[in-house]
């Protein structure tokens, strides 16, 4: 495992738990396996219902609709808890999220916030497809 796939790890986990997502829920796993792919692949928000979610299922073997139910569920969840204030953190804004993102568009921030902070810290990332 490499500097970047390991601090890509840490880093997912740790957003995940701060956005209020409760480790045990299946949907935390979801999210969390879509976020390390997208961030090795980030062609593959271009084809999520169709490609991402599947192979998803395919890891922890259920349907890729489970995959996505899951995740809204889980985000659901932490958005109640938190209203996502930990975002707001992330990206050093006042602004409050007025709408729980959906589950692309959170894995697509979070991926985006990692790859940002990697190439910060100099973790070199292998290249990916764009």
């Amino acid at each position: 495992m490499t500097d970047f796939e390991i601090f890509s790890r840490e880093e997912v986990t740790k957003i995940l738990l701060e956005l209020g997502i409760p480790a045990n829920l299946q949907g935390f796993r979801c999210l969390k396996a879509c976020i390390l792919k997208v961030i090795n692949h980030p062609s593959m928000l271009r084809r999520v219902t169709r490609d991402l979610y599947p192979q998803v299922g395919a890891e922890f073997a259920i349907d890729g609709m489970v995959v996505e139910r899951s995740m809204r569920h889980s985000t659901e969840i932490g958005y109640n808890k938190t209203g996502f204030k930990a975002l707001c953190h992330l990206f050093n804004t006042d602004t409050r999220w007025n709408y729980k993102p959906t589950s692309s568009e959170l894995i697509a921030l979070i991926a985006e916030y990692i790859r940002f902070q990697a190439e910060k810290k100099g973790i070199s990332q292998r290249p990916f497809d764009n």
